[in-house]
């Protein structure tokens, strides 16, 4: 019998991954593909869905090709994808405006509307804060980036658009679409919305929350589990994708929770973190868990028998391609320096650093922040900057900046779970050996750099298909599945450093929150 594959999907913030997956969790071919952010106005981020989808295409043929593997060996195909994005489409599927993605916050205005009133906890009026909880086990955030308020902004700045709207989706329901003609969506993509109720026996979209907020249920994707069989690829998309038609194509899941099936922290209150263009940190829970004060809590995961808790935050890797696109021509590095990507200049240049960059501190705040703060407003800077610093400190700070802002969500987590002695990483800043380092210190906890850490989202998402399919028995198997690469110890000499900035981290938000509300209405 031929050996079979599983094409898995992740389509992030800036590109998509392709990955051809072995069904022992081995990643056997990958490619990428970029696409653009549009910030057409101040708080607006939105992209073309078409963009999405031909990178799709792009990247199946790609993967296909590079790797000579016959469509007939395909076993299936999946999507990981970028949560809490709000695309409104017509019943052909078609866009009616560009999708508001998950750094978009110009509905800010009306969370504040449905979290506000006379009586309040933390910001939050206390009957909408309970009524949240009790359905949810979470709620909305203040910053408006959640599906309900950017809804609702649609309903009250278009409504033509709101009339108009057959289904509003997330990226991944867009791309099950473009592939079955049918309209489903994720658990965990559909907790994040804030309608549905995700306590135990129920998994359905709230008629409270609905009737409520004035959202018609119609216009709402089918809730399905991500082990669930969405359809088969439709004879058009077979032809775009160069699949077999009718293969068979599973629900999957969100980045989040298909990342934490990838990352081989399965296991309840085993704790995974991810550097890409965003951070987080989560591990997987039997019962739901909520902090609304510094907004961690646990959504559906992709194991439809547990819960998956969450600290995310707005701005990680996305830091450094800040950096690189504005302090550094790179064909001109690349030649100088003799270096395939800037990264690795970058990690070599940080090495070359103190730990501590001397006493510089980077806030990693660009665009507003989640965990454990959730401030639209907050921006990000260097402090403490003198004539003293170089290049090199402005780099390290950078890292250890990321790292100080994953400690402070990291305290929070583990206060509704329990101390992690030790954490998977993944994601593409989990390449960077010097950077798992500066983590472990920061955090003291020991770091395990997961095998192929760029590849934790493609990873989970075919394990998440396999399961699905039949081929494995269900998730429990994944951790032995997974390959880990190297592990970082705390080195305890930077101790006492790494604890006096890390408390000065969290006084430059105490000290300057109510300057970033007046700059940054």
């Amino acid at each position: 019998m031929k050996e079979k594959f599983i094409i898995a999907h992740d389509l992030g913030t800036t590109n998509n991954k392709a990955a051809l997956v072995r069904l022992d969790a081995e990643v056997v071919g990958r490619t990428i593909s970029g696409y653009e952010v549009s910030y057409p106005h101040p708080g607006y981020a939105e992209q073309s869905p078409e963009d999405w989808w031909n990178a799709i295409i792009k990247t199946t043929r790609e993967l296909l090709e590079t790797t000579n593997i016959p469509p007939a060996q395909i076993a299936g195909i999946v999507f990981s994808a970028q949560m809490a994005c709000t695309l409104p489409v017509d019943s052909d599927g078609e866009a009616l405006a560009p999708a508001m993605i998950w750094l978009d916050a110009r509905a800010s205005s009306q969370a504040e509307d449905m979290l506000g009133g006379p009586i309040k906890v933390e910001g939050y009026n206390v009957f909408s804060l309970i009524r949240f909880l009790r359905i949810t086990g979470g709620g909305p955030g203040h910053a408006g980036k959640d599906p309900i308020s950017k809804i609702l902004w649609i309903k009250e700045n278009e409504p033509r658009i709101y009339e108009k709207t057959h289904k509003f989706l997330g990226p991944q329901d867009y791309l099950i679409y473009r592939c079955t003609g049918d309209f489903m969506t994720s658990r965990d993509n559909a907790n994040v919305s804030w309608l549905m109720d995700t306590r135990p026996g129920k998994f359905c979209w709230s008629d409270a929350l609905l009737k409520r907020y004035g959202i018609e249920e119609r216009k709402l994707p089918k809730i399905m589990k991500s082990t669930d069989v969405a359809g088969k690829l439709t004879s058009r998309a077979s032809y775009e994708l160069g699949l077999c038609e009718g293969l068979p194509l599973v629900v999957g899941a969100g980045d989040m929770a298909s990342a934490a099936i990838g990352s081989g922290a399965v296991k309840e209150n085993h704790i995974h973190a991810c550097i890409g263009t965003s951070d987080w940190l989560a591990c997987h829970v039997s019962k739901r868990k909520k902090d609304i004060r510094h907004y961690v809590g646990a959504i559906c995961g992709a194991d439809p028998e547990m819960y998956l808790c969450v600290a995310e935050q707005e701005s990680a890797g996305v830091c450094l391609d800040w950096i690189k696109n504005q302090m550094y021509h790179r064909e001109e590095v690349r030649e100088e320096e003799k270096v395939e990507e800037l990264y690795q200049l970058f990690d070599r240049m940080v090495k070359d650093a103190n730990p501590g960059a001397s006493n510089l501190i980077f806030t990693p705040w660009l665009y507003g922040e989640r965990a454990p703060i959730d401030d639209h407003s907050v921006r990000g800077g260097f402090h403490n900057l003198g004539l003293n610093h170089s290049r090199e400190d402005l780099l390290r700070a950078v890292f250890e900046g990321v790292a100080f802002n994953m400690r402070w969500a990291l305290i929070h987590l583990e206060k509704l779970t329990q101390r992690a002695e030790f954490i998977n990483i993944i994601g593409g800043g989990a390449k960077s050996d010097i950077w798992c380092q500066i983590i472990s210190d920061v955090l003291d906890r020991r770091i395990n750099q997961v095998h192929q850490p760029q590849e934790a989202g493609c990873r989970g998402a075919a394990m998440i298909a396999a399961i699905g399919l039949g081929y494995l028995d269900d998730f429990s198997k994944v951790e032995e599945m997974v390959k880990i690469k190297n592990t970082f110890i705390p080195n305890e000499k930077n101790r006492r450093l790494y604890d006096d900035l890390f408390d000065e981290f969290r006084n430059i938000y105490t000290k300057n929150k109510d300057i970033y509300a007046r700059l940054n209405v």
